[in-house]
């Protein structure tokens, strides 16, 4: 008896899995305020504390590559978005700076690299070859709705109920739904259940071939996609993490930053399945130059920003190059080297990632608290960004490193 193609169920968990976790590992900026106000814990101290989750984060994101490339995706996920949700059941109890950096900064970081971008993935790189681009762009919209619905619910729960309820609530949302779906209803390969990738049953595909982590050290190609996505990092968690602070600056009330993020994930959400339409005509790297020239636009005008609706304005522009850039990045990467060892490859590429992050987090706060304002800061996110867009004007056109070959059934 033949049966629908799992490939569809996959990339709606997919897309479930990335909406729990990028919702909540996004949500720390709205906490800055209300710890700092219960506990007196300073913006820098408490910036830190994210910057150690971006390291932690990064340093294993090729410890679960390897594990996925081993195992499979599916294990790994679930449990990963375990640790992420009792990360944050253990949150509400925090009542000492030292828990937030172990809670947060460590097993919250731990869980959401197992669980986040890479490891969803390379679930949907196994399920698919020649919708590869679509499919990446179509699931990894959860990032962005995600963000949509989670960040300003942790904002409205922050404000009516308190920030120890709002961890709990998030806690639950991703140890009731999405652990359970991952782990029934998820395999980790199309042959696990006599499926072809693409769900194409008129043709066979031949074992892919992929290249060693070594190799990929040993290309140019490799580091001009991965500093360019590094600057991706810096300036992503800087504005995730800072602009709630930066509207409470302004005059907005600790709600207001939930919002702003929220504005941003709408309109990435609607940039990533454009985005995944435009790639055959325009390529990943066009695409990738144009997106770093936007969000640097989006910079520009948030270091010259006055008031609050002009943080309105940037929360669009900003959002339409946000999220987009990730299956971009990823699907080059799968492209140039294959699917079999993209994990551990693409694990590298976001330590690289995570490492820019943390310093835009804590330079964020670190620059704001010696200067008084955040313009140092988002002035440093644009010279980055100028610099990732010229980076990736030297990456080579689009090529993909093992050609799929097809053979018609007979």
């Amino acid at each position: 008896m033949q049966h629908s193609f799992m490939g569809n169920r996959v990339i709606l968990i997919t897309f479930i899995t990335l909406m729990g976790a990028f919702g909540l590992n996004l949500t720390a900026g709205q906490f800055f305020a209300p710890l700092n106000n219960t506990y007196g814990w300073d913006l820098t101290t408490l910036s830190l504390a994210v910057s150690l989750n971006m390291i932690t984060w990064g340093i294993f994101q090729p410890i679960m590559g390897k594990w996925i490339d081993r195992f499979g995706p599916k294990s790994v996920i679930a449990s990963s978005a375990a640790l992420m949700g009792i990360a944050f059941l253990l949150s509400a109890t925090i009542t000492e700076v030292w828990q937030f950096f172990i809670y947060y900064g460590v097993f919250t970081a731990i869980g959401f690299a197992g669980c986040g971008s890479m490891a969803n993935s390379v679930l949907v790189s196994r399920w698919f070859v020649k919708k590869r681009a679509k499919m990446l762009s179509r699931s990894s919209m959860g990032m962005n709705i995600g963000q949509l619905l989670l960040l300003p619910l942790t904002g409205y729960l922050i404000a009516n109920t308190g920030f120890h309820s709002a961890f709990v609530v998030l806690g639950m949302i991703i140890l009731v739904v999405v652990v359970p779906l991952v782990l029934f209803a998820v395999k980790n390969n199309p042959e696990d259940v006599g499926q072809l990738p693409d769900g194409d049953s008129t043709a066979i595909f031949s074992p892919p071939q992929s290249a060693k982590l070594s190799e990929a050290l040993r290309s140019g190609q490799f580091w001009i996609a991965s500093l360019g996505f590094a600057s991706c990092g810096f300036t992503l968690y800087l504005v995730t993490m800072h602009l709630p602070n930066f509207a409470v600056d302004l005059g907005g009330d600790t709600s207001l930053g939930g919002q702003l993020l929220g504005i941003a994930a709408f309109a990435s959400a609607v940039s990533m399945f454009v985005t995944g339409q435009l790639t055959r005509n325009f390529g990943k790297k066009n695409l990738l130059i144009m997106l770093y020239i936007i969000r640097l636009i989006a910079f520009i005008w948030l270091a010259i920003s006055p008031g609050i609706w002009q943080l309105y304005v940037f929360s669009i522009v900003y959002g339409v190059s946000s999220m987009p850039i990730i299956p971009l990045v990823t699907g080059i990467i799968g492209d140039r080297f294959g699917k079999n060892a993209m994990g551990s490859i693409l694990g590298f590429s976001w330590l690289l990632h995570q490492i820019f992050a943390a310093l835009g987090v804590f330079l964020g706060g670190y620059l704001r608290a010696v200067s008084g304002d955040y313009s140092y800061a988002f002035g440093m996110g644009g010279l980055i960004l100028a610099i990732g867009a010229v980076i990736t004007f030297f990456m080579e056109k689009d090529n993909v490193y093992l050609q799929t070959k097809t053979i018609k059934a007979q």
